[in-house]
């Protein structure tokens, strides 16, 4: 891993995944009563679990990045619950343990993957004659 390669740019998502995550545990977990609260969830909720996936994957693009981590979100979210509830043991609490885990760690094994920076171009070798062929005679029919 190149740690020269990360920008501060690089480190803005993680960064913001991270602090989520945090926001949206203490305020559950801590049981603030507070207007931001449905907030803070909803952003969590919405965004991060699908946003850290998706960089994980390496898609990081701009108007459908957005499209993909609300989608990737909500269907993990949908997921989660339909997990829990099937195997008897639904709560938030633990939804919500198993999203920010999901986060957290989808955040932190980002840098340790190594992917490419774009498509690699395809090189081929074909065997080309030293000489050009002659063309062989047409049979002779009789």
């Amino acid at each position: 891993m190149n740690w020269k390669d990360w920008g501060w740019k690089r480190w803005v998502w993680p960064l913001v995944l991270i602090l989520s995550t945090l926001a949206v545990s203490l305020a559950a977990f801590q049981n603030w009563q507070s207007p931001l609260r449905p907030l803070i969830t909803l952003w969590f909720m919405a965004i991060c679990p699908g946003m850290a996936l998706l960089r994980v994957f390496g898609l990081r693009l701009a108007a459908a990045g957005w499209t993909l981590a609300i989608a990737f979100s909500l269907a993990l979210d949908t997921a989660v619950g339909i997990a829990l509830l099937y195997s008897g043991r639904w709560s938030w609490q633990t939804g919500l343990v198993i999203l920010a885990a999901i986060t957290l760690i989808s955040t932190l094994l980002e840098p340790f993957i190594k992917r490419s920076e774009g498509p690699q171009p395809v090189i081929v070798v074909t065997k080309v004659p030293a000489r050009p062929r002659k063309p062989r005679a047409a049979a002779k029919t009789e």
